[in-house]
């Protein structure tokens, strides 16, 4: 019997799908359009010694909104435990971790300011490779939105 949570690609999704409410419809669109739009998006990080602090731009004032709103809603859906891409043990984990890692954004001009730390070690190595993620979807847009994500060696 297949998994309850598994779709026609064959991912199981961990943590349950996203919703259908209005909510996870509006995230989905957002995200969607980062992804379709991924050029003209750009990703800068920097490291700190309990995590980073990456800013995402782009010189599209209507993109620069559509990140500052996507942040807002990623934030809301983290502090509520509301799984995305659960299929992914990347964020699995985050979700699974998500009481030990504090995010802190703020709107910046044509974007946002994203800072991710936390006090555990063995997570910093999460928030990095979340980070390389990011960069990923910003890369290749939706060709790194189907694949699964880089993972600490401590997650195999």
């Amino acid at each position: 019997m297949q998994d309850a949570h598994a779709n026609l690609e064959g991912k199981v999704y961990k943590l349950g799908r996203g919703g259908a409410d209005e909510q996870h419809k509006a995230d989905q669109a957002l995200f969607h359009e980062l992804l379709q739009e991924h050029q003209q998006l750009k990703r800068e990080t920097r490291l700190i010694d309990n995590g980073i602090v990456a800013t995402t731009t782009s010189d599209n004032p209507h993109l620069a909104k559509v990140l500052q709103q996507h942040v807002v809603g990623m934030e809301k859906r983290f502090g509520m435990g509301r799984a995305i891409r659960s299929w992914d043990p990347l964020f699995v984990a985050l979700f699974e971790y998500k009481d030990e890692i504090s995010m802190d954004y703020k709107a910046i001009p044509k974007g946002v300011e994203a800072t991710l730390t936390t006090e555990n070690p063995k997570l910093i190595e999460l928030i990095h490779a979340h980070d390389a993620t990011l960069h990923g979807f910003v890369d290749k847009g939706f060709e790194a939105g189907r694949s699964e994500s880089p993972k600490p060696s401590w997650l195999e």
